[in-house]
């Protein structure tokens, strides 16, 4: 029972992640002159956003999105909240146009 109540209390909030780990191992894409800085500004930008929407989302989902998220340089707000993203877009497949990709061989998704 202990580990229920562990597990939903975990749940209930958005997790703590050390982006400064994972942003310091960031690549310099394009003319970014700082890929560090960038990196922990779009992971804040990232949990400001999931502060704001974490109650909308089911507790399954939390679940499936936290505990699948485990990169070699740590966890990311970012991919987190695009792990949402796609929980949503399995639900709403026909809002945006997924079901059918014109040109494309084989079965459909519907």
């Amino acid at each position: 029972m202990i580990p229920l109540i562990i597990l939903a209390a975990a749940l209930s909030a958005v997790p703590n992640y050390d982006v400064d780990k994972m942003c310091k191992s960031a690549p310099s894409i394009g003319d970014q002159s700082n890929p560090t800085a960038a990196c922990a500004g779009d992971e804040k930008a990232a949990k400001e956003r999931l502060v704001k929407a974490w109650p909308t989302y089911p507790a399954s989902a939390r679940q499936e999105c936290t505990s699948n998220l485990q990169f070699d340089i740590g966890k990311s707000y970012v991919e987190l909240e695009t792990c949402f993203q796609m929980q949503d877009w399995k639900k709403h497949i026909e809002d945006i146009g997924g079901t059918h990709v014109p040109g494309a061989h084989g079965p459909q998704l519907r």
